[in-house]
């Protein structure tokens, strides 16, 4: 086995065994809501949905065998898996705090939560804090230079020294490869998702045919994005910033839209929310807040992009040499 400190053969412990417990608890999740549920949409979803979440745990434990092995690969992919873990546990932290303080009345949704019930959502957001906290040391702890040179010495000890074609920026790939399969993943959800819902462009709001359109479009940039950036191809880099800071811009007007409500309405009675909802926006917290929050992650990735650009730049040029020599 390659020579690891202690810290690294603890965080891939921790993610391989936090995997294991995620694929385990929404399989059997899947397996118990199965009987209880109505055949019809959107219940017939949850258990084939529940069943994808459950296998993209295995990602987490190929991802912990290859840090057990120093694979480079399995660094990087660790940084990125513990971005989106801290991700959704930012919002698994809000919703339980929501609920404590009672920023949102549970019998607006129509759910009754008994007071007593307040000491379990403590225990749920200490569960997604101790997680959130976990994948911010894996974030910090990958990116260490003597944590990276543990890699790269096993990479240059198993590797001949051979010539080297221009490669993109680790960082940028990793938006790339996010970019590609978030395309894929909306293809995939379609019926169920995004071929339902009306869009929502700044203050306007685009009904069927037109938000099939423009859905089906943004699909197919991100793709195209994605697959520019791996490439190296200029446009690629400038496409997705673009399309980023747009999204961005057109999101916070749209949450500070009079006509935002209407929308939030509409996209609920298109994907047939359960009617046991009193008001379809209860949920929703204070528009400055959540155009806030929305805008948060894209401007930290744009900022990203806008550091990387002169590496992504520099490979591209390079790349553009290699081709023409």
């Amino acid at each position: 086995m390659p020579s690891l400190t202690p810290a690294v053969r603890i965080a891939a412990s921790s993610i391989l065994l936090l995997s294991l417990v995620h694929i385990l608890f929404f399989a059997l999740l899947a397996v118990t809501i199965k009987a209880d549920l109505p055949p019809e949409f959107p219940y017939n979803y949850f258990f084939p949905i529940l069943c994808i979440v459950s296998a993209a745990g295995l990602l987490g434990v190929l991802v912990a065998a290859g840090l057990f092995h120093a694979r480079n690969w399995a660094r990087i992919a660790a940084i990125a898996l513990a971005a989106i873990v801290a991700f959704f546990c930012a919002f698994g932290i809000l919703v339980p705090l929501v609920f404590i303080f009672g920023l949102v009345l549970p019998t607006r949704l129509g759910v009754d939560i008994p007071a007593g019930n307040r000491s379990d959502f403590i225990r749920l957001l200490l569960v997604y804090l101790f997680v959130f906290c976990l994948a911010i040391w894996w974030i910090f702890l990958f990116s260490k230079k003597r944590v990276v040179a543990q890699f790269s010495a096993n990479v240059a000890s198993v590797a001949p020294v051979v010539p080297q074609k221009p490669a993109c920026p680790p960082p940028i790939a990793l938006l790339a490869w996010l970019m590609i399969i978030s395309s894929a993943l909306s293809a995939l959800s379609w019926p169920l998702v995004l071929g339902r819902i009306p869009a929502m462009l700044f203050t306007h709001i685009f009904y069927a045919p037109a938000s099939s359109w423009i859905w089906a479009i943004n699909l197919i940039v991100f793709l195209a994005c994605g697959v520019g950036l791996l490439k190296l191809q200029r446009w690629g880099y400038d496409a997705t910033l673009v399309i980023h800071v747009f999204w961005t811009v057109s999101l916070f007007f749209s949450q500070l839209s009079p006509n935002y409500p209407a929308y939030i309405r509409e996209c609920l009675l298109s994907l047939q929310f359960p009617s046991t909802i009193n008001d379809p926006t209860a949920f929703i917290f204070p528009y400055w807040l959540t155009a806030i929050l929305s805008v948060v992650p894209t401007l930290l990735l744009v900022v990203g992009l806008l550091y990387y650009r002169k590496g992504f730049l520099k490979a591209a040029a390079e790349s553009s040499g290699h081709k023409a020599a």
